[in-house]
C-alpha cells in the first residue's frame, strides 16, 4: 500500500457535527489519516418542515455557516476539511435541481479532479463527473425516508450505478436493492463500531438496560421501551430525543416522565462508552418498515464490546448475524427478552462478547477503505 493515497472528497448525507456519528464521518476521519479529504455536508435531502429545527438550519445554510450540532469529538485530522453546501432543499422540483447543479459546480473541492469522489447520497449533481474515480457507499434506503424525493432519488441512484467504479452496501437489505437496480458487484461493508473504546470502559455494572441513539420516530418503536421500563428493568436513555420529529409522538413524553428513565443526552464517545459498560443489556427497539429493512445498527457492535447482552428486534440486517449474547425477538417478547438478558454477566461470557466484536472495528473498516482508495492508483 501506498503512503500517499488520491484526494478523497466525502460527499455525506449527515452534518460534520451531528449530535450521533454515523459511518460517514468516522470514515472521513480514518481516510483523512491517510489522504487529503474533503467532507461535504449534506445537502439536506428531506424537506424541510416548519419546525424550529428546521428553519433554523435554512437559515444557517443560507448565511454559508455551519454548525448547530452537539457532537463533542475528538479532535479533527489536519488534513480533513469540512464544507457547508448552499442548496434549495426541494430536490422533487426539477427547476431546484436545476439551480442546485449550478451551485454544487462552484463549490471548491481541491484535488476532486484527480481525486475520488466517496458519495454517500445517490444525489451527487454531477460530482461524479469531476471525479476520477467515484464510490457509491449506500448506507440506507433513502428514498423510503419520509419528505424525501423518492422517483429523483432513484434515478439519480440508477446513473450512479452506471457509473461507479465500486458500490459498497452497508446491510444485506441495501445490497438487495442495489442489486435489484442493475449493479451486481456489490461490495457488502457491513456497519461497524468504535470497539476498541467501547472494550476499554472499565466502570461498576449493575443490571438495568440503555439504548444510545435517536429517538426517530421512523426507526424507533417507543413503545417497546415503555414495555422494558414498565417490566421494572431500569432504561437510560443516550442521545437526542427532540429532532426527527420526536416531539410529534405523544409515547416520547411520557418514556423520558418515567421514574425508571434516566435521561443523559449527547454525550462524548469515551463519556458514552462508560455510560454503555455500567449497564447489562443494549437496546435495538427498531420497527420493521421499508426503511430498517436496510438497516443495520452500529450499536450492535458497541453493545457487544462493552459486555452487554444485546435484544433486537428481527431487523432484516441482523438475522444472519450470529454473536454469543445477541438475541433477536418479536415485538411481543422484547420487554420480557431484555428483563431476562439483563443479569450481570460473568468474565467469561464478557470476554466471549468483547471477542465477538473485536473484527467489526474502525480501525478495520478504514483499513478496507485505504486499500480500496489505494487501488484506483495500482
Amino acid at each position: 500500500m501506498t503512503l500517499g493515497i488520491p484526494p478523497v472528497v466525502v460527499l455525506s448525507t449527515a452534518d460534520f457535527d451531528s449530535a450521533v456519528w454515523t459511518n460517514k464521518q468516522h470514515l472521513a476521519v480514518g481516510l483523512a489519516r491517510h489522504a487529503d479529504v474533503t467532507y461535504v455536508e449534506s445537502f439536506g435531502l428531506r424537506a424541510p418542515t416548519v419546525s424550529g429545527a428546521d428553519l433554523r438550519r435554512v437559515a444557517r445554510r443560507a448565511a454559508g455557516r455551519r454548525g448547530g450540532g452537539q457532537r463533542t469529538a475528538p479532535s479533527r485530522p489536519d488534513r480533513l476539511r469540512v464544507v457547508s453546501p448552499r442548496v434549495v432543499p426541494f430536490h422533487g422540483a426539477a427547476a431546484a435541481r436545476r439551480l442546485n447543479a449550478q451551485l454544487v459546480r462552484r463549490l471548491d473541492l481541491p484535488g476532486l479532479d484527480e481525486g475520488v469522489l466517496w458519495t454517500f447520497s445517490p444525489m451527487t449533481y454531477g460530482l461524479e463527473r469531476r471525479a476520477r474515480h467515484v464510490v457509491y457507499h449506500s448506507v440506507d434506503l433513502l428514498h423510503t425516508q419520509p419528505r424525501v424525493p423518492a422517483a429523483a432519488l432513484l434515478d439519480a441512484e440508477r446513473h450512479l450505478l452506471r457509473v461507479a467504479d465500486r458500490v459498497v452496501a452497508s446491510s444485506t437489505g441495501v445490497a438487495a436493492h442495489l442489486r435489484a437496480q442493475g449493479r451486481d458487484d456489490v461490495l457488502l461493508w457491513e456497519n461497524v463500531a468504535d470497539v476498541e473504546l467501547f472494550a476499554g470502559a472499565a466502570v461498576p455494572r449493575r443490571p438495568r438496560a440503555v439504548f444510545a441513539g435517536n429517538l426517530t420516530p421512523t426507526k424507533v418503536d417507543v413503545g417497546l421501551l415503555l414495555d422494558v421500563v414498565d417490566r421494572g428493568l431500569e432504561l437510560v436513555l443516550a442521545g437526542p430525543h427532540e429532532i426527527d420529529g420526536a416531539g410529534r409522538d405523544g409515547r416520547v413524553g411520557v418514556l423520558l416522565s418515567h421514574p425508571r428513565v434516566t435521561t443523559v443526552g449527547n454525550l462524548p464517545p469515551d463519556r458514552l462508552a462508560e455510560v454503555v459498560a455500567g449497564c447489562t443489556v443494549g437496546l435495538v427497539p427498531y420497527a420493521l418498515n421499508d426503511y430498517t429493512a436496510g438497516v443495520f445498527p452500529l450499536k450492535v457492535y458497541e453493545y457487544l464490546a462493552a459486555g452487554l447482552a444485546v435484544v433486537s428486534t428481527p431487523l432484516a440486517s441482523l438475522r444472519e448475524t450470529t454473536a454469543p449474547g445477541l438475541s433477536l425477538v418479536e415485538a411481543s417478547r422484547f420487554g420480557a427478552a431484555a428483563v431476562a438478558a439483563s443479569g450481570v454477566p460473568d468474565p467469561v461470557v464478557l470476554a466471549d462478547r468483547r471477542a465477538a466484536a473485536a473484527s467489526h472495528s474502525w480501525t478495520a473498516r478504514v483499513a478496507d477503505a485505504v486499500a480500496l482508495v489505494d487501488g484506483f492508483g495500482a
